[in-house]
């Protein structure tokens, strides 16, 4: 910012008009700035006040910074004088765009890439506005398909804002089609023109930026005939688990819905005020012996209470809770996730699973060939002794894969369609996105044409987001403190 007088006689105002007392100013320094007011001003005149913390700003070379934290202290602000502090609008030739720029842009998406599409609509508004959708439109209006969006980009028409939103929209489709080689030329083009017509220049945004993801983490450990379920809050950039009001209990298994249902309203209320990707996604640790239970036929309720399966309710996948305290396991799964992550990037992760369409009788003989690979896709004819189908999801567990897609399914006619779906689930998600891979299943699942999907487990695991809440991870954490 270029600080002449003007604009920091217009700054130190809008000071006064925010901070009306002493106090509230000191409060805001101290917080934001982690600087001492009464060692830069004495108590007085709030004009004087404020006068000697822009002097000392500017002697300390902060003033940037004090405006920054200002704005952010102060995200509502609507008073003209910090309008006129603010980077002008870029000059376009027109207020808006036309009819036919909206619908040629449109016309180069599908059904298919609604989820990346809708990611870059709440990136571009937080780029334009430095603010959320949400606090833009307090209203919440829906977002079901394309049409939606493009109506929303119509009534808010801004060519920066479309510039913006296809810059995002290009990084996410590039992402997603990791692999594949998707052109997406065209609507490259087409921002190159927009932003040449109107005079917007266009800038990549940078590959992490993504709305973060919230994960409700439910993990079931069994105590006699009963489980105790263990619900934690995480969020993509955040280490600790975030409070919201819950607690673990003992229960049946069969009862854990009951509870799922109360826990994925308030989990998502909770991060309502931080993020735009409002619907969670549901990390199940479950023990071995309940990995065959289909849980996407679990009745939850939705938000009138009336019963869902959990399947169409939320995105959800199924973790490993035996791996949770295993360090063997752990490191295992920590050199395979890392390979997995780079394989992913170079478009690969599918040549990585094992695909295995025969059962082998002998113990521990997948768990030798899930060694060296980095998933499992596994079309096999089960047993039906339910002993030797638990030693198969053991060796699973202990040869400590990120990925396994599997079916419980003993019907030999669908197998070769399982297949076909396993296939596609591993090429067109975003592996170590297990957001990505457990809405793409869902897509499967709700579309009647793959209806073999419902017999599909997604088994998941990653080193990242474990529940810090359980007895046991925290001996093992006090262990691994004394060792050290």
């Amino acid at each position: 910012m270029d600080w002449s007088s003007e604009k920091r006689e217009i700054f130190r105002l809008a000071l006064q008009k925010s901070y009306t007392d002493y106090e509230l100013l000191e409060i805001f320094v101290d917080e934001k700035l982690d600087e001492s007011l009464p060692d830069i001003a004495e108590k007085g005149e709030l004009s004087k006040v404020t006068y000697k913390l822009l002097k000392w700003a500017r002697s300390e070379k902060r003033l940037d910074e004090l405006f920054t934290k200002f704005c952010e202290a102060n995200p509502r602000l609507k008073d003209s004088v910090i309008a006129e502090l603010q980077p002008k609008p870029l000059i376009s030739r027109s207020v808006n765009l036309l009819e036919k720029d909206w619908e040629g842009l449109f016309a180069m998406l599908g059904s298919d890439d609604f989820a990346y599409v809708q990611i870059a609509f709440f990136q571009a508004f937080q780029a334009v506005y430095e603010r959320s959708f949400r606090d833009i439109r307090p209203d919440c209006p829906f977002m079901n398909n394309l049409d939606d969006i493009q109506n929303l980009l119509t009534k808010h028409d801004k060519p920066v804002l479309a510039v913006r939103f296809v810059e995002y929209a290009i990084a996410e489709l590039q992402r997603s089609s990791a692999g594949n080689n998707r052109d997406l030329s065209a609507l490259e083009q087409w921002r190159d023109r927009i932003a040449q017509q109107y005079q917007v220049p266009p800038i990549a945004p940078e590959p992490e930026q993504t709305v973060r993801q919230g994960y409700l983490l439910v993990a079931c450990e069994e105590s006699g005939s009963d489980v105790i379920v263990y619900p934690e809050l995480h969020i993509t950039g955040e280490e600790n688990p975030i409070k919201f009001g819950v607690s673990p209990v003992t229960c049946s298994f069969e009862e854990v819905p009951t509870y799922l249902s109360d826990w994925i309203y308030q989990a998502e209320k909770t991060l309502d005020r931080k993020q735009d990707n409002e619907e969670i996604l549901i990390e199940l640790f479950l023990p071995c012996a309940l990995l065959e239970e289909d849980l996407a036929t679990w009745h939850v309720k939705d938000k009138r209470d009336n019963p869902i399966s959990l399947g169409m309710h939320r995105m959800f996948v199924v973790r490993s809770f035996d791996r949770i305290g295993d360090n063997d396991a752990q490191q295992k799964l920590e050199r395979k996730w890392q390979i997995l992550k780079e394989c992913v990037k170079a478009g690969t992760a599918c040549d990585r699973l094992h695909l295995q369409k025969k059962y082998l009788e002998t113990k521990g003989a997948l768990k030798v060939l899930l060694g060296q690979k980095l998933g499992l896709k596994l079309v096999a004819e089960l047993p039906s002794e339910h002993e030797k189908r638990k030693d198969l999801l053991y060796e699973i567990i202990d040869a400590a894969v990120p990925i396994a897609l599997w079916s419980p399914s003993g019907d030999k006619a669908i197998f070769a369609e399982l297949e076909t779906q396993m296939n596609h689930l591993s090429k067109e998600s975003r592996l170590t996105n297990f957001a990505d891979l457990a809405g793409k299943w869902r897509e499967r699942l709700a579309n009647p044409e793959t209806e073999v999907v419902k017999h599909i487990r997604l088994f998941c695991d990653c080193p990242d987001r474990l529940p810090r809440g359980l007895p046991n991870l925290k001996n093992q954490e006090d262990e691994d403190a004394i060792v050290a």
